[in-house]
């Protein structure tokens, strides 16, 4: 996947919009339009996006937490099929851009052949741009227009980064991952914490992870750690510990057999649904005792996962 912050010469490509965040399975069916298109024409398919989400500069109050970092984010669309990412810078100068001046700053960067977006894809300046005005400016400079139709749940439900995000904040993480059709990660360098967790007997895992990153709801649940030395089952406590508060949010992984040393290395978290929300406990024994019944909680969800991998 090659990630690219302005178009080096003016190449043949598709072009898939979007802000693509989650690759979710509707954001994949638009790649695989374009891949379709893109391999019939013996071209390359480019998704095109921003580098921030719009609402950080537009109602930075109203930013959500991404779903993808722009490194997953990358890597998750080449695995569904582009060949390049490009990246636009998201300014207020681009937000005040009207639509055919952002429609011709894209053709003239691009030798474009077709375009592949949303139904509900909008761009410009208040969102003025949308399917009819990117099938108006095909037929007028000579590209083909795939506008696709919303990707559906068997329950009816749209798929969208919002529904996913409200998934998350529900402590339905397995559901999320139906919904995106890929596991919902949370990656980050394991640091040293305040040692709470030896001190009560069950020693934990802080991982860092990004500040940009979407953390489901407050609470535990049974995740799967990817370590440089494979995988293995830990319960994860996501939250603010309010038994033995560490001043802020953390992310604490507690490992079902043994403390590996993990200082330093880089891991991904995949949880399950959240086991229960957070409790403050009246004492540090009692939550110790409350550690041990959701570690066999999660040996459960392990070998059911397993038996099912």
């Amino acid at each position: 996947m090659k990630v690219i912050r302005k178009a080096e010469q003016r190449e043949a490509r598709v072009v898939a919009l979007g802000t693509f965040d989650g690759v979710h399975r509707g954001h994949q069916a638009l790649l695989e339009a374009g891949k379709t298109y893109a391999r019939e024409h013996g071209i390359l398919l480019r998704a095109c996006s921003f580098d921030r989400h719009p609402l950080e500069v537009l109602r930075p109050e109203a930013a959500p937490k991404l779903l993808t970092t722009l490194a997953e984010k990358a890597r998750w669309m080449a695995v569904y099929g582009a060949d390049e990412l490009l990246l636009l810078p998201f300014t207020r100068e681009t937000a005040d851009l009207e639509p055919e001046e952002f429609l011709r700053r894209m053709r003239e960067d691009t030798d474009l052949r077709a375009v592949v977006a949303g139904w509900n894809y909008t761009f410009g300046r208040h969102g003025k741009g949308n399917a009819e005005t990117l099938r108006e400016d095909g037929r007028r400079h000579g590209y083909d227009v795939l506008i696709l139709p919303p990707v559906k749940t068997g329950e009816g439900e749209t798929i969208s980064s919002t529904l996913i995000r409200t998934r998350l904040q529900e402590g339905k993480a397995s559901e999320a991952e139906r919904l995106m059709g890929h596991p919902y990660e949370l990656r980050g360098k394991v640091t040293s914490g305040k040692q709470m967790g030896r001190k009560i007997g069950v020693p934990t895992a802080n991982v860092q992870v990004s500040g940009q990153k979407l953390l489901p709801a407050f609470g535990v649940y049974p995740c799967e750690m990817v370590t440089e030395a494979g995988s293995c089952p830990v319960a994860v406590n996501i939250g603010l510990q309010p038994t033995l508060p560490s001043g802020g949010v953390t992310v604490e992984a507690n490992a079902l057999d043994g403390a590996p040393d993990l200082y330093g290395q880089h891991v991904v978290l995949i949880p399950g649904d959240r086991i229960r929300p957070e409790h403050r406990f009246e004492s540090p024994e009692e939550l110790a005792a409350q550690i041990r019944k959701d570690r066999e909680t999660v040996r459960q969800w392990w070998e059911k996962r397993r038996a099912n991998a």
